[in-house]
């Protein structure tokens, strides 16, 4: 876009000059702080200062590395509250503020027209409306502010990051949903848990930082399918004319990342998860390629067909892997599973069962707003079912949950926004005649986020992935394929505001 000439007595916000001396100033006293406090701390804390300054001196050097923080640190900060916010909250605020301070010493803020905000803000303002239906009004708002963030995410990181720093995003995001893995395969392996986590009479159901398997699988599940597609471009690059060093490392990193986050989701032992996973793992493959596509669908039905004869002939697979996929039919009517009494066994799925009924009568309620976003827990006394007086906060059917707590109204902003996000990203991951590498991981990448949008569609019909910061895990993946399309200078998609 054109450039606004600026003269040089214009009255602005932050001159380059200024922005230096700053700069400067900060890091010195940095230094001095650092080594005065370096001689007194003991070792642990002096580790963990030092990188603390090693990750102010990157942001004041290259302010993008500043998204890198809650990109990487989600799965733990959604989890920690500093008063009325999250840490990742907090980072977010930081990263904003960040892009304030940048944009203003070089006299201009730049944000995305992302492709996908039209879409997010026509839902956030359904949501909106749905406030004046909602008794408690602090949940709501904060539900319409959880959506008001991945907004943001949409408009600031991309241009920030722009195409050099997408890999570098990606690679954050997948460290952490490694690291998660990690954790839980430790707590798989060694015990590490609740007495009702105990799976095969031997080992514990991970759950991660996230305290819960379910949320614990749904945020490996929104990772796995882009570490797969990028492992699936490094091994394609490593068969052609790619083999460098550089695609070699990085092929490494996406194959470890891979391997272990699909053990980490295994160790979960979460049904809609692995459903997820499977119609993933499909979908990433038909973006690479078809044939291949179909052998693996072909082989993922004979296993079905398996898994359903070993359910009637005992004995042919283990039975705790049998038990964890014979009350399917039950989520989807095939069985009156309500009807019978409640057991260990059947605990589970009855549960999930008396929240669907309990979000339909909701729904009947107020059909068309709802009863007012993130109001489910606080009408949900009025419309449950006996014996079930736990709320749980949500209805573990997101589609369900949103027609309870927004209405057809609020359910329609919410699918126009996912059909909206799967067709964008569907275009993004078609091959073209002519890739060079940047374009080729590019095409992975949406392949693999393309993937994401599948296994979030799965896992959403047995429970609510949008919470303790998942949402923006989401964000991240969409601003990070933004600013992997982001051309190399200041592109057509930039707007610029100039301050002055």
């Amino acid at each position: 876009m054109p450039q606004i000439p600026i003269s040089a007595d214009s009255a602005c916000l932050l001159s380059p000059i200024v922005y230096r001396f700053l700069r400067l100033a900060a890091a010195l006293a940095a230094l001095v702080v650092i080594a005065a406090l370096l001689a007194f701390l003991p070792l642990l804390w002096a580790a963990l200062l030092s990188l603390a300054a090693a990750g102010v001196i990157a942001i004041l050097r290259w302010p993008w590395t500043v998204w890198l923080l809650p990109a990487a640190a989600l799965p733990l900060a959604g989890s920690l509250r500093l008063g009325p916010v999250t840490a990742t909250e907090v980072l977010l605020g930081l990263a904003a503020l960040v892009w304030l301070l940048s944009g203003a010493a070089r006299r201009r803020l730049r944000t995305l027209h992302h492709p996908l905000l039209a879409p997010l803000l026509v839902y956030i303002g359904l949501l909106v409306l749905s406030l004046w239906r909602a008794p408690n009004l602090g949940e709501a708002a904060k539900e319409v502010v959880k959506w008001v963030e991945f907004a943001v995410v949409l408009c600031l990181l991309p241009p920030m990051v722009a195409r050099a720093g997408a890999k570098w995003l990606a690679a954050a995001l997948l460290a952490a949903a490694l690291g998660q893995a990690l954790l839980g395969l430790y707590q798989f392996i060694f015990q590490i848990g609740p007495d009702w986590f105990v799976v095969l009479g031997r080992f514990m159901r991970a759950s991660g930082s996230f305290r819960q398997p379910n949320p614990f699988a749904g945020y490996l599940g929104l990772t796995l399918p882009v570490a797969a597609a990028l492992s699936l471009w490094g091994i394609h690059r490593l068969t052609t004319e790619h083999r460098t060093p550089s695609v070699a490392a990085w092929a490494a990193v996406y194959g470890l990342a891979t391997a272990a986050i699909a053990a980490g989701l295994l160790a979960s032992w979460s049904r809609g998860a692995w459903l997820g996973a499977l119609v993933a793992a499909l979908v990433v493959l038909l973006a690479f390629s078809r044939q291949t596509a179909l052998w693996v669908a072909a082989a993922a039905l004979v296993l079905l067909v398996a898994a359903l004869l070993g359910a009637l002939n005992p004995g042919w697979i283990p039975a705790a892997l049998t038990a964890r996929l014979q009350d399917l039919p039950a989520y989807f009517g095939l069985t009156h599973m309500l009807d019978q009494p409640v057991t260990d066994e059947n605990f589970a799925v009855l549960e999930r069962l008396a929240h669907w009924v309990a979000a339909l009568r909701m729904f009947a309620l107020a059909p068309w707003l709802g009863v007012g976003p993130g109001n489910y827990e606080t009408l949900y006394p009025l419309v449950r079912l006996p014996i079930w007086e736990e709320p749980l906060g949500h209805a573990h059917n997101i589609y369900l949950n949103v027609l309870a707590e927004t209405g057809l109204v609020g359910l329609a902003g919410f699918l126009l926004f996912w059909g909206s996000a799967a067709a964008w990203v569907g275009r993004s991951a078609r091959r073209t005649a002519q890739m060079t590498l940047q374009d080729s991981w590019r095409q992975a990448l949406a392949a693999g986020i393309l993937g994401i949008l599948a296994h979030l569609a799965v896992h959403s019909v047995f429970d609510n992935l949008f919470v303790q910061g998942i949402y923006l895990h989401l964000a991240f993946w969409f601003a990070a394929l933004a600013a992997a399309q982001a051309p190399a200078a200041a592109g057509d998609n930039e707007s610029e505001v100039l301050i002055c």
